[in-house]
């Protein structure tokens, strides 16, 4: 079946390139939008495909998610649940967080934190490539291999040793697969007591601060907008925490990292995040069992649809 497309693009969509309507003529999507339908916003792309049959299948898609509908009741169902806005905000965000300051670094690569120094009181941070295990230390270092494909020295004066995993403490991915342009994926390390590493992963929302513990928990605040109950706030944001560059004072928050986890994984049955908390450190204690509120304290917290 060779299905050919028409593309009508509204007011505020930009320039798309033309597709074959059919076998020797073009649609220019800049042409009049006389064709859109009044209920379907500024900037989206309704694109129709005729069968062989005859039969007119017709799609819209969001410019901000790419997300591609093929109903007006679908349409109307997802501007209303704001998704949109949601993800708009998040790139918006995106202008004032690790992206921005680290807009040279190209997507694929991680930001790998590591504990240094004599007494273990440092954190470096290395940029890895991790298709082919390129490992550098200065913005210098990647741009300099970025064009000529020169792999500089890890020079740390002898203060890190990046040659093992034992010290390795963060892995910070500044565009996660899936979402928006200011999230941010930390793979946090932390040693057993049977000798073993735990990586967990957290994804950070950079417009309200929420870390969630897996993808799906993100993806499914980003598509109702509810908070789902593990849904936490860091004390200090990974945008605070991870700013640095090469060498910095180990970071309060990330010390008990470095300690044995004796504690054993159990299943929460509550919410974690309290009405008036200022947040949750990496451990997952709240403030309130840090300062001793009572039961009485209120939660604000709801689950996520679905």
């Amino acid at each position: 079946m060779s299905d050919k497309a028409m593309v009508v693009v509204s007011d505020d969509a930009g320039v798309k390139e033309p597709l074959l309507l059919k076998d020797g003529e073009n649609v220019d999507d800049r042409e009049t939008t006389d064709d859109l339908p009044d209920w379907l916003p500024d900037g989206w792309i309704m694109e129709s495909f005729r069968t062989d049959d005859g039969t007119i299948n017709q799609y819209y898609t969001s410019p901000i998610s790419d997300y591609t509908f093929t109903s007006k009741a679908e349409v109307l169902e997802y501007l209303f649940s704001g998704v949109d806005e949601r993800i708009q905000e998040s790139k918006e965000c995106a202008e004032m967080t690790l992206q921005k300051t680290h807009e040279w670094l190209p997507k694929g690569w991680v930001m790998e934190i590591r504990v240094g120094g004599q007494n273990r009181d440092k954190m470096y941070k290395f940029y890895v490539l991790p298709r082919n295990g390129v490992r550098l230390l200065s913005k210098e270092d990647v741009l300099l291999y970025l064009k000529q494909a020169k792999i500089s020295m890890c020079d740390t004066n002898g203060q890190c040793d990046s040659s093992s995993n034992d010290n390795i403490i963060a892995k910070v991915e500044l565009h996660p697969n899936g979402l928006p342009s200011g999230w941010v994926k930390e793979l946090v390390f932390r040693k057993t007591k049977e000798g073993s590493v735990r990586r967990d992963p957290y994804y950070t929302d950079p417009t309200r601060g929420y870390t969630f513990r897996t993808l799906k928990l993100a993806l499914g605040y980003l598509e109702s907008g509810k908070v789902p109950k593990r849904a936490f706030t860091q004390k200090t944001s990974v945008h605070d925490i991870y700013s640095f560059e090469k060498c910095a004072d180990l970071h309060d928050s990330l010390r008990s990292r470095l300690a044995v986890n004796m504690k054993r994984h159990c299943k929460r049955t509550g919410p974690l995040l309290p009405e008036n908390s200022s947040g949750i450190d990496y451990d997952g204690d709240t403030d309130s069992s840090r300062h001793g509120h009572n039961a009485s304290t209120e939660w604000n917290i709801v689950s996520a649809m679905g």
